[in-house]
């Protein structure tokens, strides 16, 4: 699509002013400027601040200057006080964010990015329910010793009986937006876990110009809502644009505990990881077949972690058997193996959990990490391990 000019300036700027008040770890100008359209609304700028009071300051001094405050959360479990503002009719997206955050030292603004589920067509004509044995899982499941938080769409049908479940979206996505609850029946129906409890947060939303996305202020509330319930292992099948606001909170997240799982991509092979996977505080993974082949549309890059089953998967609803591909689909894997094994769920470090998943993982591709495959495909527990 096309990149607006302003919008591209304001992408380049929202990385780059601001950074003391968090450790930042942008990509490279490229790659934010081509990001520069995919964002929820470009009038909105979203800022979080350490608390109220940093948040009262900076709209004391730029109400009288045109901004307008839309949203004003406190998101305590990730440290954090969020406002989604209103720029001035008069001013660009860039000069706000570069006025905001020199109104109120310690406040991090950024435009409002769309993430979008990544899925995508599959005939099911190859499906078989394999991904047990690649994963060398036993047919008899294994203990869930953790809840799993899921930041999706919304749930359509009865599979909400089996979820706790709260709205965070902007506005109510179609019943035929799937994607929720195919992730959460993947969680509840696999055979992989018994008896595992589900938190979703729905932070998907129609968008007339880039379909069923999720912003950044629904994906922190959602984000913050599962934190606040001692949910620490949590599913973000969801991809898009870096975002320093994402950045800040994911790094929170992290600090406080939680292990965050995401699909690297579904925009190709000459693509790199997306976010939140990209972010060092999450764990990445890419999909594969029942082969153990790369999915031909999987993005790579040297922060992919892990690789997990994620081509013509069979997820049976209530009402019909569909069949899912895409990196969103593998990502459902590693956060069930994590939420499955007693020693990571203990662990309150992404770095320490992913040394210990790549300590048992079936290596592929080239020889070690590998921008494919990552540290390899991933295996079953060893308590419901059926070596």
């Amino acid at each position: 699509m096309k990149t607006r000019p302003f919008l591209a300036a304001l992408a380049a700027i929202a990385v780059l002013s601001g950074c003391q008040a968090a450790r930042l770890n942008p990509p490279v100008d490229a790659e934010i400027a081509a990001d520069a359209d995919f964002v929820v609304d470009e009038t909105e700028i979203v800022v979080v601040t350490p608390s109220q009071t940093e948040a009262r300051n900076l709209m004391r001094r730029a109400a009288p200057l045109g901004y307008e405050m839309i949203a004003n959360d406190r998101l305590d479990a990730l440290g954090l006080r969020m406002l989604t503002v209103r720029i001035p009719a008069n001013q660009d997206g860039a000069s706000a964010i570069r006025e905001l955050e020199s109104l109120e030292p310690g406040v991090t603004a950024g435009v409002n990015h769309a993430y979008v589920p990544q899925r995508q067509s599959s005939s099911g004509a190859a499906a078989l329910e394999y991904a047990p044995d690649l994963m060398r899982w036993s047919p008899g499941g294994c203990s869930a010793v953790a809840p799993i938080g899921v930041l999706d769409a919304k749930l359509v049908g009865p599979a909400r009986l089996n979820v706790t479940s709260a709205n965070f979206s902007r506005r109510d996505a179609s019943e035929r937006a799937l994607h929720g609850t195919q992730i959460v029946t993947l969680i509840n129906d696999s055979g992989l876990l018994r008896t595992p409890r589900v938190f979703h947060a729905d932070v998907v939303s129609p968008n007339a110009r880039i379909g069923d996305t999720a912003s950044v202020d629904s994906m922190l509330r959602g984000l913050n809502w599962l934190m606040g319930r001692n949910v620490r292992v949590i599913n973000v099948s969801l991809a898009g644009p870096y975002n320093k606001i994402l950045d800040r909170a994911f790094t929170n997240a992290e600090r406080a505990g939680a292990v965050i799982v995401a699909p690297a991509g579904n925009a190709g092979p000459g693509q790199n990881v997306r976010y939140p996977a990209a972010f060092a505080s999450t764990i990445a993974v890419t999909a594969v077949d029942a082969n153990a082949q790369v999915y031909r549309n999987a993005v790579r890059g040297q922060r992919i972690d892990f690789s997990a089953p994620g081509v013509d998967i069979a997820i049976r609803l209530p009402a019909r058997q569909t069949y899912a591909t895409g990196t969103s689909f593998a990502a459902p894997f590693v956060t069930m193996r994590i939420a499955a094994d007693p020693e990571l769920a203990r662990m309150t470090r992404v770095a320490a959990i992913r040394r210990q998943l790549s300590a048992s993982v079936a290596d592929l591709g080239a020889a070690g990490r590998d921008p494919v495959y990552g540290f390899g495909l991933i295996r079953a527990p060893q308590a419901c391990s059926d070596a």
